[in-house]
């Protein structure tokens, strides 16, 4: 009887401590305590790209960008002149430094700044440096500069284009022919037919 009573007490212990061990499991309380959050927090990207955009429209001062064009890192001009383009539209010191870097000897600087050149309103002050591009060894370039020029409603810009009628480039002299006749209405057969015409007609010519 002793033994087995001596094994019921053990049993019943062994019962208890389960049961015990089992409600400590179980409490919320004490579960909260116990184990951290696995979870990660999830960035909002949507939330930071919409940031990110937001802070790409901020309007720069243009006296800020214009400084920043003095540096000899090709990539800062590139990434100031992008931003011009977004923001300006022909301002006078952003027209000079334009002028400028459309002699740099780098083609990716030239070719960014008629790119951005394009959404000016003001484009006649730099129809002297437009038109030594029509002569740069890139196609790409001389194709824009003509396409710049050619939205520039002077005198200017028709002389520019008799003139570009003999240049040595074919694609030059496309182009002039092209701009020509459609501010002209008028149709020569060759350049010098051209050149005589506006001779007689920069000084009292108008667009219609």
């Amino acid at each position: 009887m002793i033994k087995n009573y001596s094994f019921a007490v053990i049993l019943s212990f062994m019962f208890s401590s389960i049961c015990a061990f089992a409600g400590e499991k179980s409490s919320p309380a004490k579960s909260a305590k116990l184990i951290k959050p696995s979870i990660p927090v999830v960035t909002n990207f949507v939330e930071v790209a919409k940031k990110k955009q937001k802070e790409s429209k901020k309007r720069i001062p243009t006296r800020t960008l214009v400084e920043e064009l003095q540096t000899q890192d090709v990539a800062v001009i590139i990434a100031t002149v992008r931003q011009i383009g977004k923001q300006d539209k022909g301002s006078r010191y952003v027209l000079k430094e334009f002028d400028r870097l459309l002699n740099s000897k780098y083609p990716t600087v030239r070719s960014e700044v008629l790119d951005a050149a394009f959404s000016f309103d003001v484009l006649k002050p730099l129809l002297p440096a437009l038109t030594k591009c029509l002569n740069d060894p890139v196609e790409d370039i001389r194709q824009d500069a003509a396409d710049i020029i050619g939205d520039i409603e002077s005198r200017d810009m028709i002389g520019v284009f008799v003139s570009a009628l003999t240049n040595q480039y074919p694609d030059v002299r496309e182009n002039a022919e092209f701009y020509l006749l459609f501010w002209t209405d008028e149709d020569f057969t060759n350049a010098a037919s051209w050149a005589t015409w506006w001779d007689k007609k920069k000084n009292t010519f108008v667009f219609d």
